[in-house]
């Protein structure tokens, strides 16, 4: 767009300029600089803009020119304060900085001076429009326009000349935040309708106030209209503000839309099935994939019903009001819906949410959710099944969460530890700590730290040494099959539940756990005999968690306590039983042999502490120390005994199957959650080990 206002070039500028100012004049210049200085000072203070008399008209001038209405929300003032940066924030600090430069470098060039502003000014338009919709309907003549058709809009506007011809005289904050008041926008979040019945970007010729079709054109009309009333000079609908013939312009608005709902001055949500707040929680809105991201990003939200009435009588923030609700209806915390914040923590619940809504797209079930995770990645329509295994893929390159692979149901069939769908996560997170108090689980409550080591043999404490020193590193993918770390428990026999008919229930047995029933979706060849035809595998995957929880038990102190002090003897009981007075008769005789053997134990150490002597002197002998040092310090038995018993506490476990030697395993996909308990009897050590998975 043509733009008259155009400021002169720097040429003519500079030839405007006087040449040789003399000193009366330069210095009657700087005074009423200084004075516009402090004028503006007081225009940008709160509440002073009635005290000069310029600064009045100014503001009525801009009031007249800058087709904005108003609003009188007392939570729209308070949206706006924060929408703003505050004195203390570093672009005030900035502009303040800035003016200070300005009053004190009178020598400096006013023509440099005035050109960086010039950029400034500029940069801050461009930062603007790079951070809206690649599109905007204007509500008041009901055109819709591009950013850059925005961008010479703003150009050609009072507002605009008014702030550049006094760009020395004018803070950068205010030119941030008159900028920022221009290009406020509002967003439509509702359930579509039939594609052929919304009003599409091909079919926006003029103004959509003059269309009278498709049959939703009045719904885009309403919000239009809404959007004006409530003081929003531009609105934006994703149903025709985005060109979906164009393939770039269609990925960048499907990326950067979460975005452009959190930024925005509104968000209407209309429920064309809602007559009352009753029907709030059967609302199609809620079952719809796309709206998720539409509740969570905006920061201020509006409800309206069908009949375009505000779903419940106040002027404020809708999604504040009816929080409870909200909670009630998604299942989703209360602190959350206030303030969302994307990540890729807490993998499990995030994708629980989506797991109950459909999208008309299979891919948008995995494209509406780049937002919630705060992941970017091409979008490709036609892959189908295979753009939620990507979005699975890249956060499992972002975090350690190991609630991404607690799902049940069917596997994706690109890879067999991805779930097919968001709807695998629907049960909630299991805490293995819950069934520690099972009767499968008593026996560990029996032994402490001495007696799990003293049960290892060396070698078998060394290996788990080594663990907690070098324990396993992440997962990868590469050619289509995953490395991942496990503890394996190798299956004896696997055989169909007799007792269930009819379900693909089969119990299995596998090394060093209880036999444990597992429910699948495919059946399975049984395992038993010689010579299988299929091998089967329980695993545990490796968990960070495993070598440091926060906080513990009293056993677990108590247990460190023991162990610290061999000496020291087991924890007392209520009542000894007979065997346990006959090994305390054991233990005295044996401290009266004990008191025989120290004489003759004091020479053997003092002949030994005389070799450790003539070695220390050696720099082989003090480096077999140190070493030695840091691993005890590192890794101390308690810590050992700690991390073998976290081994033996129930676990959410997994079925792996290989059709045959050399043929890679995949992941059985299971209807009910496989929880697997270490069996009684001796502590039994698998060291983790890289397993290649399908």
């Amino acid at each position: 767009m043509e733009n008259d206002l155009t400021p002169a070039p720097e040429g003519e500028e500079a030839g405007d300029l006087q040449d040789e100012p003399d000193t009366q004049d330069e210095t009657n210049t700087q005074d009423e600089t200084n004075t516009q200085d402090e004028t503006n000072a007081q225009d940008d203070l709160p509440g002073q803009d009635s005290l000069p008399t310029e600064s009045l008209q100014d503001e009525s001038l801009r009031q007249d020119s800058l087709p904005i209405v108003v609003t009188e929300s007392p939570q729209e003032d308070v949206e706006m304060q924060s929408m703003f940066p505050t004195s203390d924030s570093p672009a005030q600090e900035f502009a303040s900085i800035a003016e200070i430069d300005r009053a004190d470098s009178p020598v400096e060039d006013p023509e440099v001076i005035l050109k960086n502003l010039q950029e400034t000014f500029q940069n801050i338009i461009d930062d603007k429009l790079a951070n809206i919709p690649l599109r905007l309907i204007d509500t008041h003549s009901g055109i819709l326009y591009t950013s850059n058709d925005l961008e010479g809009i703003f150009k050609e506007s009072e507002e605009y000349q008014r702030l550049y011809e006094n760009l020395l005289t004018t803070s950068v904050s205010k030119l941030q935040r008159r900028v920022n008041e221009f290009f406020r926008y509002a967003m439509l979040s509702h359930k579509w309708a039939s594609a052929k019945d919304e009003p599409q970007y091909w079919q926006i010729k003029g103004s959509v106030y003059e269309m009278d079709a498709p049959l939703e054109i009045r719904k885009l009309q309403q919000f239009c209209t809404t959007s004006k009333r409530e003081g929003y000079r531009w609105a934006w609908s994703d149903t025709c503000c985005i060109d979906k013939t164009n393939n770039a312009e269609l990925q960048e608005s499907i990326i950067s839309m979460f975005a452009w709902y959190k930024d925005s001055a509104i968000t209407i949500v209309y429920l064309a099935d809602v007559s009352d707040i009753s029907q709030l929680k059967d609302s199609q809105w809620f079952k719809r994939g796309w709206t998720l991201q539409e509740l969570l990003a905006p920061q201020f939200i509006r409800f309206y019903k069908q009949d375009w009435q505000p779903l419940i009588d106040s002027d404020k923030n809708h999604k504040v009001e009816l929080l409870s609700i909200l909670h009630d209806i998604t299942h989703i915390d209360v602190d959350v819906l206030k303030t969302f914040v994307p990540g890729v923590d807490n993998v499990k619940k995030r994708l629980s949410w989506v797991s109950s809504r459909t999208t008309k797209k299979i891919e948008d079930i995995a494209y509406c959710l780049m937002g919630i995770f705060g992941i970017h990645m091409p979008v490709m329509y036609g892959e189908k099944h295979n753009a939620f295994v990507r979005l699975q893929k890249e956060i499992m390159a972002l975090t350690d969460d190991l609630s991404l692979f607690d799902w049940l149901g069917e596997s994706s069939t690109l890879h067999s530890y991805f779930a097919a769908h968001p709807r695998c996560f629907m049960t909630p997170s299991y805490d293995a700590r819950q069934d520690s108090t099972s009767s499968k689980f008593e026996f560990r409550l029996l032994k402490t730290s001495k007696r799990i080591t003293s049960g290892l043999s060396s070698s078998a404490l060394k290996i788990v040494k080594d663990v907690l020193s070098n324990p396993p590193h992440g997962r990868f993918i590469a050619n289509g099959r995953m490395s991942m770390p496990f503890f394996v428990h190798e299956v004896v026999t696997l055989i169909p539940n007799q007792d269930k008919p009819g379900v693909l229930s089969y119990l299995v047995k596998a090394e060093g756990l209880s036999e444990l029933e597992v429910i699948v979706t495919q059946r399975l060849v049984p395992l038993y005999g010689k010579n299988p035809s299929h091998k089967y595998r329980v695993v545990r995957m490796w968990d960070a968690s495993l070598i440091q929880r926060p906080g513990s038990t009293s056993i677990e102190a108590a247990d460190a306590s023991i162990l610290d002090n061999p000496e020291s003897p087991e924890p007392p009981t209520a009542e000894d039983s007979p065997k346990q007075e006959k090994e305390k008769e054991k233990a005295k005789e044996k401290g009266k042999d004990k008191e025989k053997d120290k004489g003759k134990d004091k020479e053997k150490d003092k002949e030994k502490d005389k070799e450790k002597d003539k070695d220390k002197e050696s720099w082989v002998g003090r480096s077999k120390d140190l070493v030695a040092d840091f691993v005890a310090d590192m890794v101390t038995n308690s810590t050992a005994a700690a991390f073998i018993r976290r081994l033996q506490e129930p676990f959410v476990a997994q079925l792996l199957c290989s059709p045959g030697d050399k043929q890679p395993w995949r992941r059985v996909g299971t209807t009910i959650r496989v929880i697997a308990h270490a069996s009684s009897g001796s502590v039994n050590f698998r060291a983790p080990e890289n397993v290649i998975v399908h």
